[in-house]
C-alpha cells in the first residue's frame, strides 16, 4: 500500500505541477533602421483610452520596455491605421517625432481593442516628409515560451503513468543473488 502511495504521488506531481503555468501573450517588437528600437506589448486586445484614439488616425500608447538607439526609454508609440499611412510613429515628450514608419497597418481589430500577431514588416522612413521606401524592418516575434497543456493531454498522461506504476507494483522481480 505505500508503494502505491508513493506512485499516486509521482502522478499527481508529474501532471499537475510539472505541466507548466499559463503565460500571457507577449509580443517582442524590434525596429531596423534609421532608428533602432525595441518595445513588448501584449498581442491584445489591449484597452486603449478613447483619448488616445480621438484624431482618427490609430492609437497610442506607452509600450512597455522601450528601447530606442539602445538606451531606455520613457516615449510613447503611435500605431496609424491604412488611412493614415499605416505604420507607426515613436514620439518623445508629446510631440518630437524621432521615427516615423509608414507601410501596412500593423495591428488588427478596432483602435479601442487593437490586436497585434507576429509577423515581419516592411516601412517605409516618412520623418522627412519624402518617404524612403524599404528603410525599417519591424519583427513581431511572440515571447510567450511556456503554455498549458489541453485537459486531454494531461489526463492521459495521468492515466499512463497510473497504468506504469499498478505494473510496477504488481512484478517484483527476484533481486536476490545467489551465489555459485
Amino acid at each position: 500500500m505505500n508503494h502505491l502511495f508513493q506512485v499516486l504521488t509521482l502522478v499527481f506531481a508529474a501532471t499537475f505541477l510539472g505541466a507548466g503555468a499559463a503565460s500571457a501573450d507577449t509580443l517582442q517588437f524590434t525596429l531596423a533602421g534609421p532608428v533602432s528600437a525595441s518595445f513588448e506589448l501584449s498581442s491584445g486586445p489591449l484597452s486603449i483610452n478613447p483619448v488616445d484614439t480621438s484624431d482618427g488616425f490609430g492609437f497610442r500608447i506607452m509600450p512597455a520596455n522601450l528601447v530606442v538607439n539602445g538606451a531606455s526609454s520613457g516615449d510613447f508609440l503611435a500605431f496609424f491605421n491604412e488611412a493614415f499611412a499605416g505604420g507607426f510613429g515613436i514620439f518623445a515628450s508629446g510631440t518630437e517625432m524621432i521615427a516615423y514608419a509608414t507601410g501596412p497597418q500593423i495591428y488588427g481589430g478596432t483602435e479601442l481593442n487593437p490586436t497585434f500577431a507576429p509577423g515581419v514588416f516592411t516601412l517605409d522612413d516618412s520623418v522627412t516628409g519624402t518617404p524612403v521606401p524599404g528603410a525599417y524592418t519591424l519583427t513581431v516575434t511572440d515571447l510567450t515560451t511556456v503554455s498549458t497543456p489541453e485537459p486531454s493531454v494531461t489526463v492521459l498522461l495521468a492515466i499512463g503513468l497510473l497504468a506504469v506504476g499498478l505494473a510496477l507494483l504488481r512484478f517484483k522481480p527476484n533481486l536476490s543473488v545467489s551465489a555459485s
